[in-house]
């Protein structure tokens, strides 16, 4: 099957185009296809189709179109999954896909020095297109989602003319040149690119002229002076005509690769700003948030403001991870650029980055030269707006501390997207700057199953389905723990998955199994980071937690362990919220994973006195029963009672031989 989205919606099977009846009906599988192989909600699917003013029978109409669409295409291709549908598609067979894949790899071929392939990739890829995207589905979709894919295709053009300037073929690409100006006159790295060319001809002149009628042109119908990039290229060539006209030379660029030098032994085409690109590798076998997914999408409609979103869950849950995966699916909607900044110096350890220094390598990565970077702050963080005013830029802010960090680093004008992630919530952002909260919790049962499963092969998850489930549970189902135990389950595949859950059900100390030797993957540092930002008697009572067994927390069972009133023990409850090491499910209803309760418990066994415990014990009991649930529970940490096999006592911490990876023994502690 070949599906094809640039140009008129088609679908080709064996024997040649298959036929769909009417623009709704291309609408609903061009919305599935533009999320090929993703849930798409029925809400977003009538959003897409309909827009604003859907039909009281949409639900309906969306089951007709897509029961339609399964007999076109085969009823395994496209499948119901809650809250919606998702289409399979497989390697080369959306246009689509092997148009993005096709720019990246031509892409990397510029930036290694391979511009003559890039330019021949690239022009190749660009002929594919048959006319603007999506033609013959509904105008809602084509208004949403039209835009954006002719952007990628735009800045896929541009990057041919690079490919082709870098190659020394200015001669020839003059003329392409100026047809692509014509159609965007306002489009600024077309114009810059324009001027090389004709510069390195030899018609300076010309290049000179083409500035002259772009700044006239902007005045005159938006009202505003030339971008940097286009004033910095029209410095350079008038200085270097006035020098040359001095020295009485009038040098032109051979048509030989090399571009044509300025006075100073640099190159016209080295002197355009950068465009940088600094993603980390996108996540391998990333399942699941759907709905956190789509909730960040719906942030690239907004154009009147620079769109914020404020990433926030518990450790281990994987914020970095969803903000890398969104921003490389995203990341041709920001052709000038897309940023990732860590706000903690020396690793996710380290101390908080002074914003001022981040705001540093910003200006940097757009080629501001260490010397023009002031060095007030004022003065800095001005100068960093204004390099990013103009543009539309990506900027990926990992693991802020608060917002006070965030603020000073974002954009000044629309059209810039930053994704915040944090340790705590960042409610300061949401309340002042309108970011939109985007918050994760465990995945579900299916969810981790089907991460087991892309890690260690369908055919062994499907082989042990319960096994797999008790995996899930024991590691509280946090991405981080899953991908330790599927490393660990890896290199042993020999291993029955249930002979892993007996090995992490018998192991003693709680974390150690997780501990995957890396403090980036170590589960216990992960907590340990969350853990280190609470004030002192918040950090004690989430230690003094660790001797409540079950998952759900209560203000009254927390001031019978602190042996304080209600009002006072609140507050503390809220700041292990914001620090997501509790959850507040129902108001005044918190919860916790066993995970987190194994964290607690191992630091009140190192940092409490025993005296401490017992002390908390007997406040929780001496309260009235109806305040404090299964007060029973803590009776054997008033004496040397016997202990559930697997369980740490209460007086003394019980650290066994660390294993590679798995969960501790626990009977309660599988979910």
């Amino acid at each position: 099957m070949r599906y094809l989205l640039l140009g008129p919606v088609t679908v080709t099977g064996p024997d040649g185009p298959l036929p769909v009846a009417g623009p709704k009906r291309l609408a609903v599988l061009a919305a599935l296809l533009l999320n090929a192989n993703r849930v798409v909600s029925e809400r977003k699917l009538s959003d897409l189709v309909w827009g604003n003013d859907p039909p009281s029978s949409v639900r309906g109409q969306i089951q007709v179109h897509v029961s339609e669409l399964r007999k076109l295409l085969g009823r395994a291709t496209i499948v119901r999954q809650a809250p919606g549908y998702l289409i399979v598609v497989g390697p080369g067979e959306l246009d689509l896909h092997a148009f993005d894949e096709a720019v990246s790899r031509a892409r990397d071929e510029l930036e290694a020095g391979r511009p003559e392939s890039a330019a021949e990739r690239l022009r190749a890829i660009l002929d594919t297109w048959r006319g603007p995207a999506l033609g013959g589905v509904t105008e809602p979709l084509r208004a949403l989602e039209g835009p954006g894919l002719n952007e990628r295709r735009l800045s896929a053009l541009e990057d041919f003319f690079d490919a082709r300037l870098a190659a020394g073929r200015h001669v020839h690409t003059v003329g392409e040149l100026r047809q692509a100006v014509g159609r965007h006159p306002f489009r600024e790295r077309l114009q810059v690119q324009l001027m090389l060319a004709l510069h390195r001809c030899g018609r300076t002149p010309e290049a000179l002229q083409v500035y002259a009628d772009t700044r006239a042109r902007l005045a005159s119908e938006v009202g505003i002076e030339p971008g940097r990039s286009l004033r910095d290229t029209h410095l350079r060539l008038l200085r270097d005509t006035t020098e040359g006209a001095a020295a009485g030379t009038a040098e032109r660029a051979p048509d030989d690769g090399v571009p044509a030098p300025l006075p100073d032994g640099r190159t016209a085409l080295s002197e355009q700003p950068p465009v940088p690109r600094q993603l980390p590798p996108d996540v391998p076998l990333f399942v699941g948030r759907n709905e956190q997914l789509e909730s960040l999408d719906g942030l690239l409609a907004a154009g009147a403001t620079t769109a914020v979103a404020a990433v926030g869950g518990g450790p281990g849950v994987g914020k970095t991870s969803l903000a890398v995966h969104w921003a490389h699916r995203v990341r041709d909607h920001f052709p000038d650029g897309q940023l990732y900044v860590p706000l903690r110096q020396y690793g996710p350890d380290g101390p908080a980055l002074d914003p001022a220094e981040a705001a540093a390598g910003v200006l940097e990565a757009f080629g501001v030269p260490g010397a023009r970077i002031p060095a007030g702050r004022a003065a800095r963080f001005g100068l960093y707006r204004s390099v990013l005013a103009g543009r539309r830029v990506l900027i990926v802010l990992d693991d802020a501390q608060d917002a006070a960090q965030v603020r000073p680093l974002l954009p000044g004008v629309p059209g810039c997207l930053v994704v915040v992630t944090g340790r705590t919530r960042l409610i300061g952002l949401v309340a002042a700057e309108g970011a939109r909260p985007v918050t994760l919790d465990p995945l579900s049962a299916r969810e981790a199953r089907e991460l087991l499963a892309g890690r260690l092969g369908a055919a062994r998850v499907a082989a042990e389905p319960e096994a797999a489930d008790r995996l899930g549970a024991l590691c509280a189902r946090l991405p981080l723990a899953l991908a330790i135990v599927a490393a660990r389950a890896g290199t042993c595949p020999q291993f029955p998955l249930g002979a892993l859950v007996e090995e992490m059900r018998d192991a003693g100390g709680v974390l150690d199994a997780l501990d995957g030797g890396d403090p980036e993957i170590d589960l216990r540092a992960a907590f340990a980071r969350s853990y280190r930002s609470l004030p002192p008697r918040a950090a004690r009572l989430y230690r003094l937690l660790g001797l409540h067994p079950g998952p759900e927390v209560t203000p009254s069972l927390a001031a019978g362990l602190l042996g304080e009133p209600e009002r006072r023990v609140r507050p503390l409850l809220a700041e292990l919220g914001r620090a997501h090491l509790v959850t507040e499910e129902a108001p005044g209803r918190y919860h916790r994973h066993d995970l987190l309760r194994a964290h607690a418990l191992e630091l009140t066994l190192a940092q409490d006195t025993e005296e401490d415990r017992r002390a908390a014990c007997h406040r929780l009991l001496d309260r009235p029963p109806h305040s404090a649930q299964g007060a029973a529970w803590p009776f054997h940490a008033l004496g040397p009672a016997p202990v559930e096999p697997g369980r740490p006592g209460l007086s003394a911490p019980r650290r066994p031989p660390p294993v590679t990876a798995g969960c501790p023994g626990r009977r309660d502690g599988e979910g």
